[in-house]
């Protein structure tokens, strides 16, 4: 038997284990993931998150991501967020806490606001950016424009008017296995600006194959992309509207990026694992 937390933050749900004691490989983390996240047959989540013992000097701890259906994923910001409020729940009781993940070194401390379940993930400036991505396949008469932003994953934003009136499964689905996107593909964000510093986003996210709650990297990739096109300062905070909640994009003082919103704590439970006999 496996004990796990279920958690959310902005409504993109998690599994979340501690592997130290377990020392699941990743192919155990894949079966787990595949076997525990379908919402009629297990527990039900986007993914799966398991907290392991860090791989550089810098770090406290290593994230694992996995999506729903078992694949790998490098990054996820709402996560990381998760996952930061679960360590520091294990005994990590560091203000702030640097892990190792697939796209490398993040921080994360507990938000400065007055709110209990917020978390501020310090994260990497977004560099590889590409505005004006042309697809091969016909892109929907509702998309005003498409960037291509790598947030540790990656990301294609597609700027529409009314983001109410985006059927985002439908369009997601077909856009996310462009073949101008491979090998790798990406997420699909539908994002629509709003009043000045306000965006709403609605998010198809790979490897769950649906529309999500919210997506952290698709946050900061949406940010990034309303930053370009509105020839807007660097150090300009988005306030980003997703089905699931809001979260912050900024920059602290010192010229940090971080994406910041709730990680929340919702049950605790245990769990066989794959293949165990009853």
């Amino acid at each position: 038997m496996v004990s796990f937390a279920k958690m959310h933050g902005t409504g993109n749900d998690f599994i979340v284990v501690d592997n130290r004691p377990l020392e699941l490989g990743p192919d155990e983390l894949s079966a787990c993931a595949a076997a525990w996240c379908p919402r009629r047959y297990g527990v039900g989540a986007d993914g799966l998150l398991a907290l392991d013992d860090p791989e550089t000097s810098a770090a406290d701890y290593r994230m694992h991501y996995v999506n729903a259906d078992g694949s790998r994923a490098t990054m996820c910001g709402n996560g990381a967020r998760c996952l930061f409020r679960f360590a520091r729940r294990v005994g990590f009781d560091l203000e702030t806490l640097a892990f190792d993940t697939e796209a490398g070194l993040y921080r994360a401390t507990t938000a400065p606001e007055d709110n209990p379940c917020g978390v501020r993930l310090f994260v990497p400036d977004v560099t590889e950016v590409q505005a004006d991505v042309a697809l091969d396949r016909s892109v929907p008469q509702a998309v005003r424009a498409l960037c291509f932003a790598h947030a540790g994953t990656e990301h294609l934003v597609a700027v529409v008017d009314d983001l109410d009136a985006v059927p985002v499964e439908k369009w997601g689905r077909r856009l996310r296995r462009d073949p101008s996107l491979a090998p790798a593909g990406a997420n699909i964000n539908f994002m629509e600006l709003r009043e000045r510093g306000h965006l709403g986003l609605r998010t198809y996210e790979k490897g769950v194959e649906a529309e999500t709650p919210s997506c952290g990297t698709g946050v900061l990739a949406a940010a990034t992309a309303a930053g370009r096109l509105l020839d807007a300062a660097p150090d300009t905070p988005f306030q980003v509207h997703t089905p699931g909640g809001e979260l912050s994009v900024g920059r602290t003082g010192e010229g940090h990026l971080y994406l910041q919103g709730p990680a929340v704590s919702v049950f605790e439970g245990r769990i066989e694992r794959p293949g165990t006999e009853r």
